[in-house]
């Protein structure tokens, strides 16, 4: 019996089955939990789902959570001012991502600040 002959064999799946898997998809770090919300925001915002953001979706996007802890004194046109590296005016995740990268480096430009809550 060859080794190839084995990879067709029902032990592998049986093998694959008891495999502990790819391992946890839940976040541990702050960098980790932040990763994974902007990329959840991106695609809810996402409307016509093209893989990147306009200022309206942006804007829209910003509109839904006005009066909520999350809710931000920035407009869309300053978002991607900020992330918008290639001059297309929209945001692609991998600009998103590459710009949540600059924001963590000591001489990173400040984003606009969320708005305070008022209780």
């Amino acid at each position: 019996m060859t080794f190839s002959h084995l990879l067709s064999t029902p032990a592998v799946c049986l093998l694959a089955a008891c495999s502990p898997g790819p391992g946890s998809a839940i976040p541990e770090t702050r960098a980790e939990k932040q990763m994974l919300g902007l990329m959840e925001k991106f695609d809810r915002w996402d409307d016509n789902g093209d893989g990147e953001l306009s200022v309206r979706e942006i804007n829209a996007g910003i509109a839904g959570i006005k009066g909520s802890s999350k809710a931000v004194t920035y407009k869309g046109a300053d978002v991607v001012k900020y992330y918008d590296k290639d001059g297309d005016k929209r945001v692609s995740l991998h600009e998103a991502q590459a710009g949540y990268h600059r924001t963590t480096q000591d001489d990173a430009a400040p984003l606009p600040l969320r708005a305070k809550t008022t209780y």
